[in-house]
């Protein structure tokens, strides 16, 4: 009797639980459903990014046998453009972050057609250049002049603009004019 009456006094609470937690579980709010193409878009965008990097080692190798066959000597960045202070002024007056500053800015192609060619009014820190110009323009003072080798992941990237083409790289001329 005791075994029996343990067996239904299992029986009972198995039956409570199982009670319990199907009200439980009948009362949360529905899973969201996963789109259908979201899987796809998962792989387009692995397989973009997959594009992006064999096309950044290919720049790289470009710029670096560009660099390799110049006769000016070239450092290279951390993110990967390489720059040469051709022109040094003597002044040791830094750019700050705000000034306004006349620059003179030559942009080819890095086998060497010139797209653009331009001068203006730049402030400083306003973000409207690429990182290869603005980090070389933190290592400049007035009057300086550099040359810089750009990937197109430094210049003007994935998109360019209306007269450079995505996925250009550049060799850039930049002069800090007095």
């Amino acid at each position: 009797k005791i075994n029996m009456l343990r067996n239904i006094h299992k029986a009972l609470y198995c039956t409570m639980l199982l009670t319990a937690t199907l009200l439980v579980a009948c009362q949360k709010q529905p899973q969201k459903v996963r789109h259908l193409n979201e899987k796809k878009t998962d792989s387009t965008m692995l397989a973009q990014m997959q594009l992006n990097i064999h096309l950044a080692d290919a720049a790289d190798k470009v710029c670096r046998e560009f660099v390799q066959n110049d006769s000016t000597i070239y450092a290279m960045d951390d993110f990967g453009f390489w720059y040469a202070k051709t022109i040094s002024s003597t002044s040791s007056d830094s750019i700050q972050q705000g000034q306004e500053i006349p620059l003179h800015i030559q942009i080819s192609e890095i086998r060497g057609t010139l797209i653009s060619d331009i001068k203006y009014q730049y402030i400083m820190g306003s973000g409207e250049l690429p990182t290869a110009i603005t980090r070389s323009l933190k290592m400049m003072c007035i009057g300086d002049q550099m040359h810089i080798v750009a990937p197109w992941y430094t210049a003007y990237g994935v998109e360019g603009t209306k007269i450079i083409k995505p996925y250009s790289n550049l060799f850039i001329i930049i002069t800090i004019e007095q």
